[in-house]
């Protein structure tokens, strides 16, 4: 039986943390990177980075060439989100925002091509603001946007690799229930905002789970380029 093994890019994020709680038990090996210095005692290998200085391409490049391993699940979370609108964004936070919730998925999945198995699935986290428009939201909304454009252009990149069959697709999900936004949520503006959604819920840590777990199982292997959006209804009105 070939290994199943993951590689997170976030690995400490709230999505990816939960993820790895709850079906850890699916994987042979998880690695994870992210700008944490303390990882989840869950992963088998951790790689601290700072994915606004380009030093840890490099740093990459040697941490996957002493791991020496390959991997069939991918799972891109890290996002910056700054709040800013056209009359309050600076050029620093617009880069800072590309960088990130970007460019680092393109350069990450770059050096991570020769370390893929035959069959692998790539999950990249965007956003319900890469789909429809919201307030405060110029550079995070862009960037989500075009994180699932990328995924559609991976697609068809990953055709050109005859001995591989590499599927990548995106899951958008709304306001996402954690520890962090509970009082925000709760308030007065977090209850106006669940009027706007048909369902009356706010999407849960298990909901994202269970719908990553979907996409990097080969129950969607016929899902490529696609984007999942995960919002109880608030992209629809």
């Amino acid at each position: 039986m070939s290994s199943n093994n993951l590689f997170i890019i976030g690995s400490e994020s709230f999505v990816a943390s939960h993820f790895v709680q709850k079906y850890s038990d699916n994987f042979t090996k998880i690695v994870g990177i992210d700008v944490k210095s303390e990882p989840s005692p869950l992963l088998d290998n951790y790689l601290q980075v700072d994915f606004l200085n380009d030093v840890y391409i490099s740093k990459l490049h040697h941490f996957l060439q002493a791991l020496n391993t390959n991997f069939s699940s991918i799972l891109f979370t890290p996002g910056i989100n700054y709040m800013n609108d056209i009359f309050s964004i600076s050029s620093e936070e617009w880069e800072n925002t590309y960088n990130v919730n970007l460019k680092s998925a393109v350069f990450i999945l770059k050096e991570l091509l020769n370390y893929m198995s035959n069959t692998t699935s790539i999950v990249l986290v965007a956003s319900q603001n890469g789909v429809v428009a919201h307030e405060n939201r110029i550079d995070y909304g862009t960037s989500k946007s075009a994180l699932i454009q990328l995924a559609k252009n991976l697609s068809v990149d990953f055709t050109h690799i005859k001995n591989k069959d590499i599927r990548i697709n995106c899951l958008s999900p709304s306001y996402i229930e954690n520890k962090n936004n509970q009082p925000y949520l709760k308030s007065a503006a977090g209850k106006k905002l669940l009027q706007k959604i048909p369902y009356r819920k706010f999407v849960t840590l298990n909901d994202t789970s269970n719908a990553i777990s979907f996409l990097l199982s080969s129950k969607s292997k016929a899902m490529r380029g696609q984007n999942l959006i995960l919002d109880y209804g608030y992209t629809i009105v």
